[in-house]
């Protein structure tokens, strides 16, 4: 193992598979990246949305979700160079708005856009293809990370897909009993009391398909999430009384790499607030408008536009929502090793019942998702 590697994987010591062939197989993955220059890795990623934009099939073959898959782990390799770099260039002031980080940062934003409306828009060669990947078994943080990405996307054509069919409008009037409950906990929270609590209250502008530059905001957003993360498995509120502050970290970074993406940058910021039991940005938002005026209102619990959260309009921006949900439920099977059952169990006692932490709608969903798409018996 090279020096670089060496310090890689002491920054990131928990992006080291446990199994011993999984971590030499990305060991050498890593080993053909570490040494590019930004321009080279440009230049590497650009081959790769060039393919993938030319990409013609009505199905996604099993080759090419495998090569998605590889893309994944090398992106997780490449987001966490990038993050050393602007650790080292913030700690010596040297921190710039670089053409060539500018020019990296829009390919890897093009690449990952093109691969989330590649697994969002076909059908697969063979069901669940993904899941029987031995990549996606890993144990590490980049293994976490891609699960979560994948199964975004496909939760979100399930949600959309479920939209055609009338959900919203069963939603609407299955609103008092399903929901109404949850979300009048989170005014009483936020001492929203006086509002209006339906469903097309609760959202802005309405439950409604989630477009694609949304899609692109989420996906991003999920792989640039848990890149400071210095544990084994991410951070669950329950546990522990801690106010984990990753997320802020992890929110920094992608300002600055993003270049202005601000609903990705939202998207890491806010995906451990669970509704005032964790961390994030709109608690800092909040508490300083509170200080501003006691007074202050907030309009809607969940946005599609993330200019509603910086504007306190809204409590929270809907891909930090979803990725919630999705986050919780890898890190409990993955990291927690338990089953499914348990898991949807634990989730909805917990951060439901006891208290309202994750979004009820997008757990909801997230819950048929994995009995009608997965196949998970419950």
């Amino acid at each position: 193992m090279n020096n670089k590697i060496s310090e890689f994987y002491n920054t990131f010591q928990f992006c080291i598979p446990s199994d011993s062939q999984r971590a030499k197989e990305e060991e050498k993955i890593l080993e053909n990246i570490i040494n590019m220059s930004n321009k080279e890795v440009t230049a590497y990623i650009r081959q790769y949305v060039a393919k993938l934009t030319h990409y013609n099939k009505n199905f996604l073959d099993s080759k090419t979700a495998e090569e998605i898959v590889k893309i994944l782990i090398e992106l997780g390799f490449i987001l966490r160079i990038q993050y050393t770099d602007y650790l080292y260039k913030k700690e010596h002031h040297t921190l710039s708005n670089d053409d060539e980080i500018n020019s990296l940062s829009k390919m890897i934003q093009l690449l990952i856009a093109e691969i989330a409306m590649i697994i969002y828009a076909k059908e697969y060669e063979s069901d669940n293809m993904f899941d029987n990947m031995k990549e996606l078994k890993t144990d590490s943080t980049i293994g976490h990370i891609n699960r979560v990405f994948i199964m975004a996307v496909e939760a979100i054509a399930y949600f959309n897909e479920k939209l055609k069919q009338g959900a919203a409008n069963k939603m609407r009037i299955d609103f008092k009993k399903s929901y109404y409950k949850y979300s009048e906990r989170i005014y009483q929270r936020y001492n929203l009391t006086d509002s209006v609590n339906t469903l097309d209250s609760n959202v802005k502008l309405g439950v409604r398909k989630i477009e694609n530059n949304t899609i692109t905001d989420t996906v991003i957003g999920i792989l640039m999430h848990d890149i400071s993360l210095n544990k084994n498995r991410d951070y669950i509120p329950i546990m522990t009384d801690e106010k984990d502050n990753h997320s802020l970290q992890d929110y920094a970074f992608a300002k600055y790499f993003m270049r202005g993406s601000e609903g990705v940058a939202l998207t890491v910021s806010l995906h451990h607030e669970y509704y005032s039991h964790g961390y994030g940005l709109f608690t800092e938002l909040y508490k300083a408008a509170l200080r501003r005026n006691p007074k202050q209102r907030i309009e809607y619990i969940v946005s599609y536009d993330y200019k509603d959260i910086l504007t306190l309009q809204s409590l929270t921006y809907l891909p930090a929502k979803i990725l919630e949900v999705i986050d919780v439920y890898d890190t409990l099977i993955n990291g927690l090793k338990k089953s499914h059952k348990e898991t949807i169990q634990f989730m909805t006692e917990n951060f439901l019942e006891k208290e309202i932490m994750l979004d009820p709608i997008m757990t909801d969903i997230f819950i048929q998702y994995i009995k009608d798409k997965k196949k998970i018996k419950l």
